[in-house]
């Protein structure tokens, strides 16, 4: 077993999904990192930096390589001894490659040139597994809003009963929260996707009289721009992904506490969809417990630490330095994937979430009818004012409360609010009760906004 949870052959389905491991994991990222050495020759090689025939042989060899077990057990040994990131690379092509040849491998080259360079190729492939995990996560939002448009249930503050919602409005409100997400998705990425050829202090001084001609070269056949100016100390591209990830499994995490919450015996309005094989408790056979918004908070929770983390990155010594930007080799792909995870296991959640409207009606009955004060006082309000309102109703909700009388008998029956019994029937229908989020739903559902930005979003993308 891997002592890294994300790796674990047994445990690491739980944390990322292996459409994003096969972005990060070892074979896959050395195999980019061996694309860009082999560009990196054919570029040289044209420009007339490196011998054209070595330049071939390189680019070759590099694009031979298999990077099987074999190979990383390779460059393992080789990193032990020499204790640099990429010499083992360096030499292991060196000697792969035909007579001379290995010598011109990396040739005016460092680390980050290719690290960087990888981290924005791999993350515009990670940019679009989640616009499409964010794609269903928005539709599956917009089902149960337009479902549950007039499924009325009580609106909660401060963890207690306030004024009755429709559940379809609460997930309106999760459905614009991730439009935003796809829109920043979008925004993001037209500042990422910059390659970084610059050489050791970024004033690319290996890369002969034509340095930003072989910068653009080397970019462009990577799918990447060219950057004005080098950023090797600059690091605000990977900390604005780290935090925008922040923000979507952020709201995933505020969508599964709801339903964590919901589910709660005493609650019951919402359950996670039953899968006959998942087992809640091994000492409790009847558990049902939401495994899958617990684990959106683990992977949450995640994120935000590595986000932390990657804004250290920020604070860089001079031109250089290691303390900074190799914090980014853990927590870059951390972050991702565990993004990456709890949009999948959102997903499934909002597909398959089982949502019990009756139960939500009876919950807003177990209140007397003191969850339509509001509806009194406002009532009241247009004939005695809103503090004096406020008061009476107040001071009504406490005797009622203490004497166990439901709200609507206490109104009718005190000699200041009885003139309210022709509007009684009104204030204390409950489907009546729920200002405007029926009408918030439909506003959600506006098929120009949602068509708008999707296509908007997926331009985006398309140009990362």
């Amino acid at each position: 077993m891997s002592a890294w949870s994300f790796a674990s052959q047994v445990y690491g389905s739980a944390w990322s999904t292996s459409a994003m491991r096969a972005i990060f994991d070892d074979a896959p990222r050395l195999r980019g990192w061996l694309e860009i050495l082999a560009t990196l020759a054919d570029v040289q090689g044209e420009a007339g930096l490196i011998p054209p025939d070595a330049a071939r042989d390189v680019a070759s060899t590099c694009r031979a390589i298999e990077p099987d077990q074999d190979f990383l057990r390779e460059l393992e040994e080789d990193y032990r001894a020499s204790g640099h990131s990429t010499a083992g690379l360096i030499a292991a092509i060196a000697r792969r490659c035909p007579g001379t040849s290995g010598q011109w491998v990396y040739y005016g080259v460092t680390v980050q040139d290719i690290a960087d360079t990888w981290t924005m190729i791999a993350l515009r492939n990670a940019g679009r597994l989640l616009s499409g995990d964010l794609a269903r996560v928005v539709e599956a939002a917009g089902a149960i809003a337009r479902t549950h448009r007039d499924t009325v249930m009580a609106g909660r503050t401060h963890g207690q009963q306030g004024l009755p919602i429709t559940f379809g409005f609460k997930a309106a409100g999760w459905l614009m929260e991730f439009r935003r997400h796809q829109e920043r998705l979008g925004q993001v990425s037209k500042r990422m996707g910059v390659g970084q050829l610059c050489g050791g202090v970024g004033s690319l001084s290996s890369l002969g009289p034509n340095a930003f001609e072989v910068q653009r070269q080397f970019c462009e056949r990577l799918g990447l721009r060219a950057p004005t100016v080098s950023w090797t100390a600059s690091r605000d591209l990977l900390v604005e992904w780290a935090h925008l990830l922040v923000l979507i499994a952020g709201t995933a995490d505020r969508i599964g506490h709801e339903v964590y919450t919901l589910q709660r015996d005493e609650i019951g309005e919402l359950r996670e969809g039953q899968n006959p094989q998942v087992i809640g408790s091994i000492t409790m056979p009847h558990k049902r417990n939401p495994e899958a918004s617990e684990q959106i908070g683990a992977l949450s929770r995640v994120v935000r630490a590595n986000a932390a983390m990657l804004a250290e990155s920020l604070v860089h010594d001079h031109e250089r330095d290691g303390r900074s930007w190799k914090i980014e080799w853990h927590a870059v792909p951390e972050a991702t994937l565990a993004t990456g995870r709890a949009l999948d296991l959102l997903a499934s959640l909002l597909e398959s979430l089982e949502v019990d409207a009756v139960r939500m009606r009876t919950n807003l009955e177990m209140s007397d009818g003191y969850i339509l004060s509001e509806a009194v006082m406002l009532r009241l309000a247009r004939t005695m004012g809103r503090r004096a309102a406020h008061e009476l109703v107040h001071e009504a909700a406490i005797e009622g409360k203490r004497a166990g009388r439901a709200l609507r008998q206490v109104v009718a029956d005190h000699t200041a609010t009885a003139f309210l019994l022709p509007d009684l029937d009104r204030i204390f229908d409950l489907s009546l009760q729920a200002g405007q989020c029926a009408a918030q739903v439909d506003r959600a559902l506006g098929e120009d906004i949602q068509q708008t930005r999707l296509s908007s979003q997926q331009r985006d993308i398309g140009e990362w």
